[in-house]
């Protein structure tokens, strides 16, 4: 499996399509993607080199804490309530509860 940042990896799959090959043959030789190799090429053609891209940092709407204290004070609200308030989807909502393993039980 090649890392995301693998520049070595991107360099040799690169020289293996200007030797000639096809997108697709290269992309299967090295067991990647036709899109992830056209991406690569596009970046090579662009900036001549790859460059490590940061990784996003972890910024979580959804906390625990702020979850708990929500339904501490809301106890009856549903979780399209809870999602608007936190600008999150209602999905997240419903897998943060789940991972919290709180239930919300309508009575």
């Amino acid at each position: 499996m090649i890392m995301a940042n693998d520049n070595k990896y991107k360099k040799r799959a690169i020289e293996c399509h200007k030797e000639g090959n096809s997108t697709r043959i290269t992309a299967k030789t090295f067991k990647i993607s036709t899109n992830t190799l056209n991406t690569w090429l596009k970046e090579y053609r662009e900036h001549g080199e790859f460059t490590n891209k940061p990784k996003p940092a972890n910024n979580t709407k959804l906390t625990e804490k702020a979850l708990t204290e929500y339904y501490a004070t809301n106890a009856d609200s549903y979780q399209e309530e809870a999602a608007k308030h936190f600008g999150v989807s209602q999905s997240g909502i419903s897998r943060a509860l789940k991972r919290l393993k709180i239930t919300r039980k309508k009575r």
